[in-house]
């Protein structure tokens, strides 16, 4: 989905709020492009470059030509700029993952590869900003980014949650991440979820595939809109990736091999830092039960 407008603005509040440091390390998974909206906020980025003790502008840059595929979601086009350049002005030191093992990048299949010895636990900020979507294998995916994560790195997710019908393999929802934190002791710093006010038709492909099976006539007109999520996690403990699990909180495991593989979620005691309980785990418990 590329960096826009809002992750300046998110970045600018983390930097603030002191959750970052200037001079630390950021990993993209999947290496981005700056979208319109980014390349058009000069004063914003200049600012945010005051806030990490930046003292020279970054440099100019001409919005690049896109098109509308859907909805509002912008296509950039090849030749738009990577944020590499922006994060490495910022004073951050800069790697992305991706499989096409471009520079800079670590050559990383999220569907199967382990994190490399070198890279766990070396970054101070990981984006995942439209990539994971693109994942099957959405447990290595989460399991690659937690490990590459520092104690109280920031992780920041920005992903579909609705419609995109021809975008990636999955759509997330909340509860995706509320069990993630909760299963990981993420602190959750904060959260949005966000939708366009432009309404599309089911993409004619998808017509055509159904219509080999079933007749539509009659069915009334289908309408979506795109969606999506932001939210921002700190990792405020250094323990072992442990998958989400969509049980409720408090809920007691059916055998030993469970109870191991899900710790955090069956027996939480290790999360009990600073005062009490994580708040999330009290939200959680509030919520689901």
């Amino acid at each position: 989905m590329g960096i826009g407008l809002n992750f300046l603005q998110i970045l600018s509040q983390l930097k603030n709020n002191s959750y970052l440091e200037s001079g630390g390390s950021v990993i993209e998974i999947g290496a981005q492009q700056l979208h319109n909206s980014f390349l058009r906020a000069v004063d914003e980025i200049n600012e945010l470059g005051a806030l990490f003790g930046v003292e020279t502008s970054f440099k100019h840059i001409e919005p690049t030509s896109s098109s509308i595929v859907h909805g509002e979601l912008e296509a950039l086009q090849p030749e738009a700029p990577l944020a590499k350049e922006f994060y490495q002005w910022l004073g951050f030191e800069y790697a992305a993952v991706d499989i096409d093992g471009s520079p800079g990048s670590l050559p990383l299949d999220l569907n199967y590869d382990s994190t490399p010895v070198g890279a766990v636990g070396k970054y101070n900020l990981v984006t995942n900003l439209g990539t994971t979507e693109h994942v099957a294998n959405q447990l290595n995916a989460f399991k690659l980014i937690h490990e590459l994560a520092a104690h109280n790195a920031i992780m920041i997710h920005e992903l579909p949650a609705q419609g995109y019908m021809n975008h990636g393999l999955v759509n997330y929802n909340p509860k995706f991440f509320w069990m993630l934190a909760r299963s990981n002791g993420y602190e959750v710093i904060y959260m949005d979820f966000n939708w366009s006010a432009v309404e599309y038709s089911l993409p004619q492909n998808i017509l055509d595939h159904i219509s080999q099976y079933v007749s539509i006539s009659g069915r009334p007109p289908y309408k979506t809109v795109d969606a999506g999520i932001l939210i921002v996690f700190r990792k405020i403990t250094d323990t072992p990736f442990v998958a989400p699990l969509d049980v409720p909180t408090g809920a007691k495991a059916p055998n030993k091999t469970l109870e191991q593989r899900y710790w955090s979620v069956f027996n939480p005691v290790g999360f009990r830092i600073r005062k009490g309980r994580n708040r999330l785990t009290n939200w959680l418990r509030n919520r689901f039960g």
